[in-house]
């Protein structure tokens, strides 16, 4: 879907992008890296045309971007920023209808497109339709926002740093809302953060990118388990590197069957996090929690020893291959 070979990007004496190279499959979630002024949102920038890339190519579908007219290009992708870019003059649904009245939709299927992202995106349309910016709050803009470059229904989104002027509570509401969106409507994402844990929660794919040049790129796990040098250990947060890595999996992937035992009295739902688990049993003093599925009915058990021994054993395969 999008391909980067070799592009750089220069102002004038500067080099902000270097030798990039990389690939985002269809329907596939990425996350680009890495402090600030490392390249990032310059690399964003660039796949839309908003833009030009200095040297390479940037493709869409194995389509030079080059080729695209820019202002159909841009049409053609979803954009949302941190501070929504929404007109403050105009109403919730004519910000979110703006790109299919440019397509020159039938006012019907426009009207009917926004009330159908509003319920998607939990927008009320009674609520909220007539509103204007400045009556919303921040989680609550950057929804329609993210309506907004959804409205076209297009192929692309491209997400420079959406939340990252929210608070805490509101941004995870929010990272919760587009996982849930992705795994329904299954978009190729470009996104970026200077926030690890949010690419981690995310994204299929991580790219690092320091100084414009793209460190290590991967799955999050692989980075976790093997980060290329110190500046990437650091970026994934170091000694916490395993805590974050037990964010990644269930607790249903690890639990055992139920011992003869009597069951733990702590009790943890199998959906959660395997980092979520392992702060239950520090909360509650325990090596052992009962697994329960979603009727509160024990389905299993974990065993703080037992994932001790997987994380040994795991880590001797990876001292093998080596």
């Amino acid at each position: 879907m999008i391909e980067l070979r070799n592009v750089y990007k220069y102002f004038d004496d500067t080099v902000a992008v270097d030798d990039v190279s990389l690939s985002v499959p269809k329907g596939k979630f990425c996350a680009l890296v890495g402090t600030s002024g490392c390249g990032k949102s310059t690399t964003l920038r660039m796949i839309n045309r908003l833009l030009a890339h200095s040297e390479g190519e940037i493709l869409l579908d194995e389509q030079a971007i080059s080729d695209y007219d820019p202002v159909l290009l841009r049409r053609r992708i979803g954009y949302v920023i941190q501070n929504t870019g929404l007109f403050p003059h105009w109403n919730v649904a004519r910000n979110i209808g703006l790109v299919p009245r440019l397509l020159k939709w039938p006012a019907s299927q426009v009207r009917q497109r926004v009330e159908e992202l509003m319920q998607l995106l939990g927008l009320p349309v009674g609520e909220f339709a007539n509103k204007y910016p400045h009556q919303l709050s921040g989680g609550q803009a950057q929804r329609v926002g993210v309506a907004r470059a959804l409205a076209a229904d297009p192929d692309i989104l491209l997400m420079d740093e959406p939340f990252g002027a929210l608070d805490p509570i509101t941004r995870e509401k929010l990272q919760e809302m587009l996982m849930q969106l992705q795994a329904r409507l299954h978009k190729t994402i470009v996104f970026v953060t200077h926030d690890m844990d949010e690419a981690l929660r995310l994204a299929d794919h991580l790219v690092v990118m320091r100084a414009g040049k793209v460190i290590q790129q991967g799955t999050p796990l692989s980075l976790l388990q093997k980060p290329a040098d110190a500046f990437v250990d650091s970026l994934l947060g170091g000694l916490e590197r395993g805590l974050k890595q037990a964010s990644l999996t269930r607790v249903k992937d690890h639990m055992a069957p139920l011992g003869p035992t009597l069951p733990a009295q702590s009790r943890i739902p199998a959906r959660y996090t395997l980092r979520q688990a392992l702060s239950m049993m520090l909360r509650d003093h325990s090596e052992r929690l009962t697994v329960v599925d979603q009727h509160d009915m024990p389905v299993g058990e974990l065993s703080l020893r037992k994932l001790v021994k997987e994380a040994h054993s795991s880590e001797q395969g990876s001292s093998r291959e080596s």
